[in-house]
């Protein structure tokens, strides 16, 4: 193998289709004509140099430089077809063919020939032999158009069954070459006794050429042509047919017809999809104006179909979440980025809808972007799990700080009313104690042994309450009774802090008769009494009552130090005072409050209270009241009287 021949022959093959495709590549700006011009001077050259320039690269297999330039047009009208459309592959056909002709009427009519017997080829085929005639080039424009056609008709034959763009092409100009070298050379060397050997040693030259520049334009193709309109084959008579108007406007109406059906089965396919999406869908313009929402966005949002487009979503945004959403909005619009929110909904019927929103940018094909599309999910039920979790967690933590404030208060106050037994007792063993002191020092272990007994009872209450073992005792007595007894039993107490007791009796005289448990009415309103009592340092502690429709309604109201609005409702829960966390906090558990609830609730009552800190509290206790109960008592003593 003669390697320089070799190398020379790639070098050739580079230059001559690296021109064609260097030409073919600026076509948008300078168009096919330099391309056309091209291929004629290839014309000219192989006509005049089909057996003068070989390359031998073997012994037996010798390239022609004309070999070269003849694949490299074939190559290119296959190029053309493949990537123009079909007027650009009549153009190219009809120029190669008129090159042809009007280089064999140039010869004819100045009968020109070359002087080169002194030129021989290496298969000894000499000019005077084998005359550059007006037939021969006749023949060989034929050759060459059957060549076109048949290239066409094998190129939509070979596509329909292989993939690969390298085997389409090479498959193709393979087959062509060979029936082209065939063909030309029974026909120009009909009669010679080495008629085959040519025959074969062209064709495989042909084939070989035809191999590297494949190799070359499926590069071309694939790296450089890989962004441009996707491929579509012709039809022959696209090609080679002139149409009438008519058949002009019908092939026209027809591709109109078959691109509206296409974007029609997109659009259907396209509505299905979002209309059976289990999220909201919506579409957008560039600008951020609402051109489409599915049926679940309506679904979940509560706004019509209508309501929603351009920027009318925009007013059912809650009024906290408006600036912070536009904001997203714009920003994401204005820098075409995709965006992602979580925001609430103000449905028609009041209703909180809380959703994620997603939008990503829609880009053409040109990278360009043409809207939004995004989607919406309600999120409502996750945000109401994390409020609870945050709750709980929240709850935990007041729970587990609360425990220990508890703890250190119910230690303190068991150890104090403990030493007050022990140290007291201690001081009764001595002897020389007068009668006086004696009875002090015990009136001081009575005290601290019935706040002991509180502290205790109260414990165990809770705990019975949390176990769920509390029973209830029902029985019919006077509330009135039961007032009055508290009057007696709380005055005492008052008058030690120098406090005034007031009971605000109400009409009516007559008793008013309930039929609830007595024992859990008279502790809520013993606790509301001692409570007043113990966080009042002066004026008074009032407590009455109010008859209402269905409701009695029980007060206690005092000009202590009243709680701040943050502890009006935590009061109420285990462990809790108005001043745990006071270096003077008041004697006590904190569970008289907590205790008061349930009994409340365990007897259908409700709780309640009002309080300013510096002025005073109320407590109210409300309970289910039945006013024939009453009359009916009052029956039954007119009827027991004489």
């Amino acid at each position: 193998m003669d390697f320089n021949q070799l190398g020379i022959f790639f070098l050739q093959t580079t230059l001559v289709s690296g021109l064609i495709l260097t030409l073919f590549r600026v076509r948008k700006t300078m168009g096919l004509g330099m391309v056309y011009i091209c291929l004629g001077l290839f014309q000219f050259i192989q006509v005049f140099l089909p057996t003068n320039f070989y390359m031998r690269i073997t012994g037996v297999l010798a390239v022609s430089f004309a070999s070269v330039v003849f694949t490299t047009v074939l190559f290119t009208m296959l190029l053309v077809y493949i990537k123009e459309d079909a007027n650009e592959t009549k153009k190219v056909i009809y120029a190669l063919l008129l090159s042809n002709l009007v280089i064999a009427l140039t010869l004819l009519i100045l009968n020109f020939n070359l002087d080169s017997q002194n030129y021989t080829n290496p298969y000894g085929i000499s000019m005077i032999e084998s005359p550059l005639k007006f037939k021969i080039l006749l023949l060989g424009t034929l050759v060459l158009l059957a060549d076109m056609i048949f290239a066409i008709f094998l190129y939509e034959f070979i596509s329909k069954y292989i993939n690969k763009l390298f085997f389409r092409i090479f498959l193709t100009m393979a087959l062509v070459l060979a029936f082209d070298s065939i063909v030309f050379n029974l026909i120009t060397f009909w009669g010679r006794d080495n008629l085959s050997e040519l025959i074969g040693t062209s064709t495989i030259a042909k084939i070989f050429t035809a191999t590297f520049l494949s190799f070359l334009y499926t590069i071309y193709l694939a790296y450089f042509e890989k962004d441009n309109k996707a491929e579509e084959l012709l039809k022959i008579q696209d090609i080679f047919q002139k149409l009438s108007y008519k058949q002009k406007f019908e092939l026209a109406s027809k591709d109109i017809i078959k691109t509206s059906t296409e974007l029609q089965i997109k659009e259907d396919r396209y509505k299905t999809l979002t209309d059976t999406a289990p999220v909201g869908v919506f579409h957008t313009t560039p600008t951020g104006e609402t051109t489409y929402v599915n049926p679940k966005w309506c679904e979940i949002t509560g706004i019509s179909a209508e309501d929603a487009i351009k920027d009318g979503w925009k007013n059912y945004i809650h009024p906290d979440d408006v600036d912070r959403i536009s904001h997203c909005w714009n920003e994401a619009v204005n820098k075409k980025m995709s965006s992602s929110a979580t925001y609430r909904f103000i449905r028609k019927d009041g209703t909180l809808r809380w959703v994620l929103g997603n939008a990503v940018p829609e880009l053409n094909k040109k990278n360009e972007i043409i809207g939004f599309i995004g989607t919406t999910t309600d999120i409502t039920e996750i945000k109401k799990y994390q409020e609870q979790l945050i709750k709980l967690k929240n709850k935990a933590e007041e729970a587990n700080r609360l425990k220990s404030a508890f703890l250190a208060n119910v230690s303190h106050e068991i150890r104090t009313p403990m030493n007050g037994i022990l140290g007291f007792t201690n001081l009764l063993k001595n002897q020389q104690l007068t009668s006086d002191d004696r009875l002090e020092y015990l009136d001081i272990i009575e005290d601290s042994g019935r706040r002991m007994l509180h502290i205790m009872n109260d414990i165990i209450n809770i705990s019975r309450i949390e176990a769920g073992s509390v029973e209830l005792h029902k029985e019919t007595f006077d509330l009135l009774n039961l007032l009055t007894y508290k009057l007696d039993f709380f005055t005492p107490i008052a008058q030690k802090k120098n406090l005034e007791l007031i009971y605000e009796k109400n009409e009516p005289d007559h008793p008013i008769i309930m039929h609830t448990d007595k024992d859990k009415v008279c502790s809520i309103v013993s606790n509301f009494i001692t409570n007043a009592i113990k966080y009042t340092d002066k004026g008074s502690v009032t407590f009455g009552y109010q008859l209402q429709k269905d409701n009695v309604q029980l007060y206690v109201k005092d000009t202590g130090i009243g709680i701040v609005p943050e502890k009006h409702q935590v009061i109420f829960e285990r462990f809790i005072q108005a001043d745990i966390e006071d270096r003077m906090a008041r004697e006590g558990a904190g569970l008289g409050l907590a205790i008061s609830k349930s009994y409340a609730e365990l007897v259908n009552g409700k709780i309640s209270m009002e309080s300013k800190p510096g002025v005073g509290s109320i407590f109210y206790l409300t309970l289910p009241y039945d006013p024939k109960l009453t009359l009916h008592n009052q029956i039954v003593n007119n009827e027991s009287k004489p």
